[in-house]
C-alpha cells in the first residue's frame, strides 16, 4: 500500500504532467487538427519526432500516475462495514485496468515512433498501428469515467474527504461516461463530454492537495 503522502503526490502531479504534455503536442504543426488521417498523423509524427515523443511519454506517465493514485485512494477507503466501500473497490479494480490499458497505448506509440525500429522494416504497418492506439487511448476516457464516478460515490458515501470533492468527482465523472458513450464533437454529448475532460484534472489536483495537507497534519 502506498503511503498518504505520495498517493496525495500522484493525484496532484498527475494532471499537471499531463496538461503540461498537451501543451507541447500544441507546438507540432497540425497535430491537434481532427480532421486529418492517421496517416497525416504518422507523417505528423515523423517530422516532429522530439516533441511527439515528449508530448506521447508526458502523457501516458501523467495518466498512469493518476490511476496508480485512484487505484491506492480507493484501496485505503475499503473494508468489512465501511460505507462506500463497494463503490471504492470497482474505482480500484478499474483504475487498476484503466493504468494497464494506458499502457498498452503507450506501447504502442512508442514502437511506431521509433524510426530504425525492426517491427517497422519487417513490414509493420504503421498507419493501422496508429488507428489501433488511438482507439485504445480513446476507451481510457470512458474507463476514467466510470473511476471517478465510483470513487466519487465511494467519497460521497464514507465523508472521508469534503463532500464537494465526492460530489464533484461523481459529476464529471458522469459527464465522461455518458458524453462518452452518448455522442462526440460538437452535439449535446459531446459538450457534457467536454465539461467532464475539463474538470478532471482540477478536481483530481484539488484532492491530492487535500490529500498531502492531510498527511501533513497527521505527520505535525
Amino acid at each position: 500500500m502506498l503511503s498518504k503522502r505520495l498517493i496525495g503526490l500522484f493525484m496532484l502531479i498527475g494532471p499537471f504532467l499531463a496538461i503540461a504534455s498537451l501543451f507541447i503536442e500544441g507546438l507540432i504543426p497540425g497535430a491537434l487538427d481532427d480532421d486529418g488521417t492517421f496517416a497525416e498523423s504518422v507523417q505528423i509524427m515523423s517530422d516532429n519526432y522530439v516533441l511527439s515523443m515528449m508530448s506521447m511519454i508526458g502523457w501516458a506517465v501523467g495518466a498512469l500516475i493518476i490511476f496508480i493514485g485512484m487505484h491506492y485512494l480507493a484501496r485505503s477507503m475499503q473494508g468489512e462495514g465501511r460505507p462506500g466501500s463497494d463503490f471504492a473497490a470497482l474505482a480500484s479494480v478499474f483504475a487498476l485496468l484503466t493504468a494497464g490499458v494506458a499502457m498498452v497505448s503507450l506501447g504502442i506509440d512508442t514502437t511506431i515512433g521509433e524510426k530504425d525500429t525492426s517491427w517497422i522494416t519487417k513490414g509493420g504497418d504503421v498507419v493501422n498501428a496508429t488507428a489501433i492506439s488511438s482507439a485504445i487511448g480513446r476507451s481510457v476516457f470512458v474507463f476514467h469515467g466510470l473511476i471517478m464516478l465510483f470513487l466519487g460515490l465511494a467519497i460521497v458515501k464514507q465523508k472521508n474527504l469534503h463532500q464537494i470533492v465526492g460530489g464533484l468527482f461523481t459529476f464529471f465523472g458522469a459527464c465522461i461516461l455518458f458524453g462518452g458513450i452518448l455522442g462526440s464533437g460538437e452535439n449535446w454529448a459531446g459538450g457534457i463530454w467536454f465539461i467532464g475532460f475539463l474538470g478532471f484534472p482540477i478536481i483530481t489536483a484539488a484532492t491530492g492537495f487535500l490529500i498531502l495537507r492531510s498527511a501533513g497534519k497527521n505527520t505535525a
